[in-house]
């Protein structure tokens, strides 16, 4: 069965204007992300990675510049789409955990208004249902005219061609705007009936409200009346005021009418509630109304995971969230990414600078470096087969409880990407490098049909190195490792 995909990024490219000039940050990253399947970005710092998570979500800094290239969602190119249509995608579809919790979290604000301040502000269902009738004629629309703006900066096509083609896509233009239009138009129409007719009960269930109090009035007066002068019989008759009922009656009818509309303040704090329990916050009622500082770390963690999931998100990028914490609580997070995204069957970017840290939490890898991709497949192929002499790198420089020898460092420093390498970037750090690494940078070469490496090793004119010694013995051992988890995952 094929997979659905779900964002696929092609040839994306993004430099950073620097008072040195131009650096060239992302060159030429493309890859799939598949419906509910996690997807490790692995890399040292100034690889790239975090650059491109940032490209899907829209919040690059302001000096940086999409060179070219594409990340295409639900048919949308978010490298060209307005921030204001972006704004309904950011938080909503794709959500992002941030590498330091306690940078992502506002001190003086307390913790369970930051949680439900984004439904709260993103729950006008009135309006949302406006949107959704027209958006996919939007959508058309907008896409039309950002291939019209690409096709008139095309330099290469025969002038002809291009004024004809020009011509066609301004009367698709002109077709596709009469249509969002009318779209929105008829959108706003059928809301508007639709809440009145919502009006129209809630008036006449509150003066069937106010009707039935009347009612009760009349009845406790005669009650009353009845009773006179005896005062136990008068102070039960108290006790069973139709008031309180009613009152709670009207503010429960308010409620549901007004959820109609939008997500009210109650609606916020019962999913806030049920998303704190789902990341694990104990006592989640009392620790809505506490602030930042008076959570740990590996709290303070789950809260921001708690932020990201309140809208409901389909896509999920984690930027480094271990980085800031200690190993007990890295692993406590990396098994709660891996049940959320197991239980609300998400798709997860997973960043991070450490190759060990995905070993049981990815289904497919990428490793980065100087803003390429130079090697990616399942997990399984890349950490039982790696091709790449970077993966070896970072697989030989990766602690572990089995390692007696002192841990071997990638020599070297990544390179300038002011003035990007020639060659292979990693040529020069690189101790199995060829003469043409330094010339010419490599193609992906394909090892499988899920599994490519830009090296080289793999081109058929090179001499054969098989993968190190010290590689093989740790691939072994983190074999053995994963049987053993898988085993107590399964007692």
């Amino acid at each position: 069965m094929e997979k659905e995909i779900v964002i696929s990024v092609k040839d994306l490219n993004i430099s950073f204007r620097t008072n040195q000039g131009l650096l060239h940050a992302v060159r030429g990253v493309s890859f799939d992300l598949f419906k509910g399947e996690t997807l490790a970005i692995v890399g040292e710092s100034g690889s790239g990675k975090s650059v491109t998570s940032k490209t899907i979500m829209g919040i690059l800094a302001n000096n940086a510049i999409i060179d070219s290239g594409s990340v295409i969602y639900e048919n949308q190119d978010l490298t060209k789409i307005p921030e204001e249509e972006f704004h309904k995608i950011r938080g909503n579809k794709i959500g992002m955990i941030f590498q330091d919790p306690t940078s992502a979290l506002n001190p003086i604000m307390r913790v369970g208004k930051q949680i439900v301040e984004a439904l709260i502000l993103n729950g006008q269902r009135r309006k949302n249902k406006v949107v959704d009738s027209y958006i996919n004629a939007y959508n058309k629309y907008n896409a039309t005219k950002i291939q019209l703006d690409n096709l008139v900066k095309d330099k290469e096509l025969p002038k002809n061609e291009k004024q004809e083609q020009i011509k066609v896509l301004k009367n698709q233009i002109v077709e596709l705007k009469k249509e969002y239009q009318n779209a929105k138009k008829l959108g706003k129409r059928q809301v508007k009936k639709e809440y009145e007719g919502y009006l129209i009960t809630y008036k006449n269930d509150v003066k069937d409200l106010i009707k039935r109090k009347k009612e009760a009035d009349l009845e406790y007066k005669r009650k009353k009346a009845e009773i006179k002068d005896d005062k136990v019989q008068l102070k039960e008759l108290e006790n069973e005021l139709p008031l309180p009922k009613l009152i709670k009656e009207y503010l429960e009818l308010r409620e549901k009418h007004n959820r109609l509309i939008r997500v009210t303040h109650k609606e916020a704090f019962e999913e806030a509630i049920k998303i704190m329990k789902e990341v694990g916050i104990p006592e989640p009622e009392r620790r809505f109304k506490m602030y930042p500082f008076q959570f740990s770390g590996g709290m303070k963690q789950r809260v921001v995971i708690a932020i990201a999931l309140m809208a409901q998100p389909q896509i999920l990028i984690c930027d480094e969230p271990t980085t800031a914490l200690d190993v007990t609580i890295q692993a406590q997070i990396l098994q709660l990414i891996k049940q959320i995204k197991r239980d609300r069957n998400l798709s997860v970017v997973f960043i991070t600078h450490n190759l060990g840290v995905v070993a049981n939490v990815a289904d497919r890898i990428a490793v980065m470096y100087a803003g390429k991709i130079v090697e990616y497949g399942t997990a399984n192929e890349v950490f039982y087969n790696p091709r790449h002499p970077y993966t070896w790198a970072l697989m030989s420089s990766m602690p572990d409880m089995n390692s007696k020898e002192k841990l071997q460092t990638i020599p070297g420093t990544p390179p300038n990407m002011l003035f990007p390498p020639k060659g292979d970037a990693f040529a020069v750090r690189n101790r199995y490098a060829l003469k043409i690494d330094y010339e010419e940078h490599p193609p992906l070469f394909k090892v499988s049909d899920t599994h490519y490496a830009a090296t080289w090793l793999l081109d058929p004119r090179s001499p054969e190195i098989p993968i190190p010694e010290e590689i093989k013995t740790r691939i072994a051992f983190m074999k053995t490792e994963v049987e053993k988890l898988r085993g107590i995952s399964h007692e």
